[in-house]
């Protein structure tokens, strides 16, 4: 039995699941029906169990089921030989908060970021191709959603690094209303603010892309029987506070012409190349599928190193579009966790221990 895993869950009124009340195998569960019948919906509630945001990048008020008011998430996660009841909630009319809000146990409900650390997970979805094809936002993405679930204060960090970004871009929209040395004054504070939290976020992303690297290339050298390298570079604007800071003060001109801050942690890339080429511009399909799968599972490693917990891993929409080899090599390498599969051909996955479940317009019924 894995050392955590969600027990059971309960959801009311979020997006087509109107009710359902479904326990969980500490192993393998495999989420099966048409399209568009709720199974990455379902995918999605145990996804919010961590805490993060939808990996569809869904706003919080939008998930709530069509006439209903609100929606709630209820579930149960078992770690050792402690139980921790997970719940979220979103109304559309809440005084409070402007989307989620999540408790532990019997305590007050908080901004979800708050529950970081009471379930971790790894997500692999066809979507993640995108992560190789796509722009640096993506890549950055990758890397940070994974370090705010293993280190709370990186999330602390990125928000409030986010919030002095978009304070520099509003006064970058109003600098005609200032004269000089208020202009100047006012980008001492914020860029100094800036530099020092971009640093942190530095840090914490360069330790761990060099783990990526270095796991991610393992793996994709067993997939690819060591025909293919796999490297990663870290595209970075400044290595220490002080570069930072000389960046953003040498672009004060530039972000004025441009209207936003056009260099800092929230700019930066990690290149991805195979045997020395860009992956997204010469990786084949079959390739970048490999890539996608060699990082998810360095992902899930370096959580288990970080946390000392093995993370649940979420599989949408995947192993079907796998052929068997990699199919086996996945599974083989998820061993000892919670795994939970959607597919429309469940006739295409070949294991025989698992819980299944079918989903039928909303509704979750266990396979008996």
């Amino acid at each position: 039995m894995p050392g955590q895993y969600i027990r059971d869950i309960d959801i009311t009124t979020y997006r087509n699941i109107d009710k359902a009340n479904v326990t969980f195998s500490p192993g393998i569960n495999i989420i099966y029906g048409e399209n568009a019948q709720g199974k990455t919906n379902f995918m999605e509630a145990v996804w919010l169990m961590s805490g993060g945001k939808s990996f569809r990048g869904t706003k919080d008020k939008d998930m709530i089921g069509f006439g209903a008011d609100s929606f709630r998430i209820e579930g149960t996660v078992c770690r050792d030989d402690q139980q921790v009841k997970i719940t979220l909630a979103c109304a559309k009319n809440n005084p409070r908060y402007a989307g989620r809000v999540a408790k532990i146990n019997n305590g007050n409900f908080v901004s979800p970021s708050r529950i970081a650390g009471n379930f971790y997970r790894v997500n692999f979805a066809p979507v993640h191709l995108s992560i190789i094809s796509g722009g640096p936002a993506l890549r950055r993405k990758f890397a940070d959603a994974c370090l705010c679930q293993m280190y709370p204060t990186f999330m602390e960090n990125y928000r409030q690094y986010m919030h002095v970004i978009d304070q520099r871009n509003n006064f970058l929209k109003t600098i005609k209303n200032y004269d000089e040395n208020q202009a100047n004054a006012i980008f001492d504070s914020l860029d100094i603010t800036l530099a020092t939290l971009g640093y942190e976020i530095y840090r914490m992303r360069k330790i761990f892309i060099e783990l990526l690297a270095e796991y991610a290339g393992n793996y994709y050298d067993k997939i690819s029987q060591g025909r293919e390298k796999l490297t990663f570079v870290y595209r970075d604007m400044g290595k220490t506070g002080d570069e930072i800071l000389q960046k953003l003060v040498y672009n004060r001109d530039r972000d004025k012409i441009l209207g936003y801050t056009s260099t800092g942690i929230h700019r930066e890339d990690i290149d991805i190349y195979l045997d020395g080429k860009k992956a997204g511009e010469y990786a084949s399909q079959g390739q970048q599928r490999s890539i996608v799968i060699a990082m998810k599972l360095a992902e899930s490693d370096i959580m288990q190193q970080v946390t000392d917990v093995p993370p649940a891993v979420l599989l949408d929409d995947v192993l079907s579009e796998l052929d068997s080899a990699r199919q086996d090599y996945l599974l083989n390498n998820i061993k000892g966790r919670q795994v939970f599969i959607t597919s429309c051909h469940i006739e295409r996955i070949q294991l025989s221990e698992s819980k299944k479940f079918y989903v039928e317009g909303g509704v979750i019924k266990e396979e008996t």
